[in-house]
């Protein structure tokens, strides 16, 4: 298979969250990682994490998380995989995130590869040797998970947090705190009861097709 060169690599690492340049659309993550590991750039491989946890949040499964998955690649980049699986392992696990530990661990012990995680799980450890052309610093890979991954994380759910605490108050000046719960149940698709229906429909949709006019919200933005 043929490699793509450092730049399109540079592209498609912005996309997946470990920005060194400049960031664009690009294909799929799985095929990245494969490109990143046929790399002897030590800032490059130190990304693999940090997209491997970007492809983690995607709802459809990985083709290597599949039990009928077969590497299909060198010794060497075979070798290269399930180091940076065994890497990106310890370092979800140190930054909470059990969830994606979990499914690398069972990937890792799937294919006899249980103690290479446990080693580098060793908090002395300071490098790791990917092999004789490439060594890693542990400290740069903790900093850049750390910068590109956890507090991009924290900073999008504070925001997400702000967001429904400022819809919330605005719902306040409109909606009665049952009226609001109503309308949750209703964003959510939960079951209501009758009474609940039927209050719905006489009084809080009323509400809401109000809200809805574009007359209305024209009138709105000219008043406020």
């Amino acid at each position: 298979m043929k490699a793509v060169n450092k730049n399109q690599l540079m592209d498609q690492l912005a996309q997946h969250g470990y920005a060194l340049m400049r960031p664009k659309r690009t294909e799929s993550g799985e095929k990245l990682l494969m490109d990143l590991l046929r790399q002897d750039d030590a800032r490059l491989l130190e990304g693999f994490p940090v997209v491997l946890a970007d492809l983690m949040k995607e709802k459809e499964m990985p083709e290597w998380q599949s039990k009928k998955w077969r590497p299909s690649f060198s010794k060497k980049t075979g070798h290269r995989f399930f180091v940076m699986m065994a890497v990106s392992y310890s370092l979800f696990n140190l930054f909470g995130l059990k969830e994606y530990a979990d499914r690398v661990f069972k990937l890792l012990e799937r294919w006899g590869q249980r103690k290479e995680a446990e080693k580098l799980a060793d908090p002395s450890l300071k490098s790791v040797q990917l092999d004789r052309e490439v060594a890693l610093s542990v400290e740069k890979l903790k900093n850049n998970f750390r910068n590109y991954v956890v507090e991009q994380t924290e900073s999008a759910d504070v925001e997400k947090k702000k967001h429904a605490l400022e819809l919330d108050l605005l719902l306040s000046e409109l909606f009665t705190p049952r009226q609001k719960e109503l309308l949750k149940k209703r964003a959510e698709g939960k079951q209501m009861t009758k009474t609940e229906r039927e209050y719905f429909y006489r009084v809080v949709s009323k509400r809401l097709k109000a809200l809805a006019n574009e007359d209305l919200h024209r009138m709105a933005r000219q008043l406020v």
